[in-house]
């Protein structure tokens, strides 16, 4: 296989895999488990038993990874837009297609490493008693913060 076929069908992998994403991330509403009417900061403030002190500098940090967020996920939008506006067209320019599912992607791993960012953050926050916790909480996370399951 030359180097070009195999480049295609990486991009047209990358191509597919993202429609599926998508379309799983559009489809689904995200749960919190904890109380009703908890969100994602007052779970880990009772999960992780901080105190005034560590809830005020676990505050600031939400508030900079919120407006970080929202940008990176405008973003995301603004790009997932421009890649399907491309299906309006007689025959989709894949050059231009390619270049913006490669910008996607990097857009998603700022996402991701944004959110590793931050919980590296709340780590240094938490006292060595609160360092199970704290773990617990990292085996927790893919269920805490991911979409519901398909509803029956």
């Amino acid at each position: 296989m030359n180097k070009v076929k195999l480049l295609i069908l990486v991009i047209i992998s990358l191509l597919i895999l993202n429609i599926v994403a998508l379309t799983f991330i559009f489809t689904r509403k995200p749960i919190m488990h904890g109380a009703a009417g908890e969100g994602p900061k007052q779970i880990i403030i009772d999960r992780l038993h901080f105190d005034e002190s560590q809830q005020k500098k676990y505050s600031e940090l939400v508030e900079d990874h919120r407006a970080k967020s929202r940008e990176l996920n405008k973003n995301s939008r603004d790009l997932h837009n421009k890649l399907y506006e491309l299906l309006k067209e007689n025959l989709i320019n894949k050059i231009e297609a390619d270049s913006l599912i490669l910008v996607i992607a990097d857009n998603q791993k700022a996402i991701d490493n944004l959110n590793l960012d931050h919980f590296q953050k709340i780590k240094s926050i938490c006292k060595t008693n609160q360092m199970e916790f704290y773990n617990k909480l990292v085996d927790d996370l893919t269920h805490l913060f991911s979409p519901s399951p398909p509803k029956k």
